[in-house]
């Protein structure tokens, strides 16, 4: 039987959080403000696949980007669309070369399920078996995703980088997209992680709209218990997934984060939501930094 915890953390990974939402402006969200020596940092998760009725935002976020000196992002995916070298870049981590396809890396089972999801979603075999394991893991999350009507265009950090680049704000980058690519094909085996992808599909009808519900309440607590700790609990031997995804980019961007005081006095930081819960948060990593902390 396939293990449905094992979806939970690749949701969140790609998708923190898709959510179709109504009255957007009385959604909480998860929204922190942090205050040290003379620096604040608005903290904000973020939904990487929405709809258009997920705006307007609340009038407080909007506000706490427009006083910030600098919008800081995972990474800076409109610049990325428009890198020509960059691209050439991604696609080399994306891509098999030369005649490798996923057909090796797949058991013959796991090949004809895939194939049978192509079928059903009419896409091209030949073309997307050219991509590696983590890759196709993404893109039939996103595939899937917008089946259900979700536009990754209108995501949250996409709406603050666009803003950005017509205000003339500093962006500043966490990772980048060719890091978190990296980060993607260094899984530890990658294959299984799509078997389990194709496996569970169904689950992301259920599992995302109470994501989505916990987000709009601004339930951190639900959410930890969602994304990490129900899956941990279930399954300690996911540690070290956790660890790739989370706990391990969590400290590298506190560190960042804090790091950029002397360059900016204020900063609105838009990450998906899964890097600001739990005990080895971006957030309680910032507390034990000795930032005053505060839910907004």
């Amino acid at each position: 039987m396939p293990n449905r915890y094992l979806l939970q953390p690749l949701l969140a990974f790609f998708l923190l959080f898709a959510a179709v939402a109504n009255a957007a402006e009385n959604d909480r969200g998860i929204f922190w403000r942090a205050d040290k020596a003379g620096q604040t940092i608005f903290l904000l998760g973020s939904v990487h696949l929405a709809t258009a009725d997920f705006y307007p935002l609340r009038s407080q976020i909007e506000r706490a980007y427009a006083e910030s000196d600098a919008l800081v992002v995972e990474a800076d995916i409109v610049a990325a669309e428009s890198d020509m070298a960059l691209q050439q870049q991604i696609m080399l981590e994306s891509l098999y070369q030369g005649d490798r396809s996923l057909r090796d890396d797949l058991s013959p089972a796991v090949y004809q399920q895939l194939r049978s999801w192509l079928q059903q979603r009419r896409l091209p075999e030949p073309v997307f078996v050219r991509q590696r394991p983590a890759i196709a893991m993404i893109s039939i999350s996103m595939v899937e995703m917008q089946a259900l009507g979700l536009d990754p265009r209108l995501g949250i950090d996409r709406h603050f980088l666009k803003k950005a680049k017509r205000d003339g704000k500093p962006i500043v980058e966490l990772e980048g997209v060719l890091q978190q690519l990296q980060l993607l094909n260094d899984l530890e085996n990658p294959s299984l992680l799509l078997q389990q992808t194709l496996e569970q599909l169904e689950d992301m009808q259920t599992f995302v709209p109470r994501m989505t519900s916990a987000w709009k309440r601004g339930d951190g607590e639900a959410l930890y218990q969602l994304i990490i700790a129900d899956s941990l609990q279930e399954h300690p031997e996911y540690r070290p997934l956790y660890e790739t995804l989370f706990f391990r980019r969590n400290r590298a961007m506190a560190e960042k984060i804090a790091g950029s005081s002397p360059t900016y006095k204020s900063l609105f930081v838009v990450v998906g939501a899964g890097h600001l819960l739990g005990d080895e948060s971006v957030i309680a990593l910032l507390r034990k930094q000795g930032y005053e902390l505060q839910r907004l």
